[in-house]
């Protein structure tokens, strides 16, 4: 089952200010929801998409 973060959340476990989960999660790529009317992220998008930011 897969669980969903509000904003605060999110931004939280990221280590992300809820102003840039707001603000940079569109152009950052982040899957995003919308559902009664507040921005959702699943965990396991966070996770592939830091997975993805990975340096070299």
């Amino acid at each position: 089952m897969s669980r969903y973060l509000g904003v605060d959340e999110a931004a939280a476990y990221l280590a992300v200010s809820r102003r840039w989960m707001y603000r940079e999660s569109k152009r950052h790529g982040l899957p995003r929801y919308y559902f009664g009317g507040k921005l959702r992220f699943k965990i396991i998008d966070l996770d592939k998409w830091a997975q993805q930011q990975k340096v070299t």
